[in-house]
């Protein structure tokens, strides 16, 4: 005689998505890096925008430094300034105290392919990188 489960077994597939949340703070000028006056006098003034690529690697990016516009300008540890432009839209002083990202397969926050997500729910994607270059 034949044994018959009273339930018949039921299978389902799970699926674990892992999420990393990558934070960025804001950072607070330092002697190091002096550049607190985001007036476009000053800006303009002291640096130059230079070309860089679509990517950055996120575990080089200690925080953001300032904002105006739609620019957020962020500190790595190697003690560059870049400057993030985002999209339309989009207002950079949402982004006051830092923003939150998910982190990428390949460890880069990449222009036209990652979202920031402040903490008051704006989200915006970056346009492009230019790296802040010290006029001499």
């Amino acid at each position: 005689m034949h044994h018959v489960p009273e339930h018949p077994l039921v299978y389902a597939q799970v699926r674990i998505e892992k999420r990393v949340i990558i934070r960025v703070p804001r950072r607070r000028p330092t002697p190091l890096a002096p550049m607190t006056d985001f007036s476009q006098d000053a800006a303009a003034s002291s640096y130059r925008e230079k070309k860089i690529g679509k990517c950055v690697p996120m575990n080089n990016i200690l925080g953001v430094q300032m904002f105006a516009d739609r620019y957020l300008d962020l500190l790595t540890k190697d003690r560059k300034r870049i400057r993030a432009e985002l999209e339309d839209n989009c207002q950079a002083r949402s982004f006051y105290s830092g923003f939150y990202m998910e982190k990428s397969a390949d460890g880069k926050m990449c222009a036209g392919r990652d979202v920031l997500h402040s903490r008051t729910g704006a989200k915006c994607e970056i346009d492009r990188f230019r790296e802040l270059v010290p006029e001499r």
